[in-house]
């Protein structure tokens, strides 16, 4: 089942990918899509071995000194993925911020965690590229990367 599941979502990713070299900057109304939005994320719980599922984020955008506003949010998939956080058109430049609610995945899995949550802050200075921001995750440490 688990193998199944795994081969449809690389199938999608695959064709999401393939689609996305013919129009690279399609605007989808396909939440499932993940190559269509402008702003991806993937966290895998590195403990387990497995994505994170059912992860709350919340994505922040600066508008001023340590000041910000919500504009999205939403819970990882069964793939550990969030697909569609935000559309291209409301992809600008600035200074963006993914938090993301580490202490609520740990206490829904019965695993004691260090860290209540994970901010990760980071600048879009053209909002015309993909940004990929994986999470890797465990009780006691977490790291991230700008992905592809």
């Amino acid at each position: 089942m688990y193998q199944k599941r795994r081969l449809a979502v690389i199938t999608e990713h695959l064709q999401c990918r393939q689609e996305r070299k013919h129009n690279p900057n399609p605007i989808s109304t396909n939440p499932t899509m993940s190559s269509y939005s402008p702003l991806t994320t993937h966290v895998l719980d590195t403990s387990k071995g497995e994505p994170a599922r059912a992860l709350k984020i919340e994505l922040y955008k600066s508008t001023g000194e340590n000041e910000w506003t919500s504009i999205a949010n939403g819970e990882t998939n069964n793939d550990g993925r969030l697909p569609a956080l935000l559309t291209q058109a409301d992809f600008t430049r600035g200074i963006y911020k993914i938090k993301f609610d580490t202490g609520d995945y740990f206490r829904k899995n019965s695993v004691e965690g260090f860290y209540p949550y994970a901010e990760v802050v980071f600048e879009i200075q053209d909002p015309n590229q993909h940004y990929h921001v994986p999470l890797l995750l465990s009780p006691y440490s977490y790291s991230t990367y700008r992905g592809s």
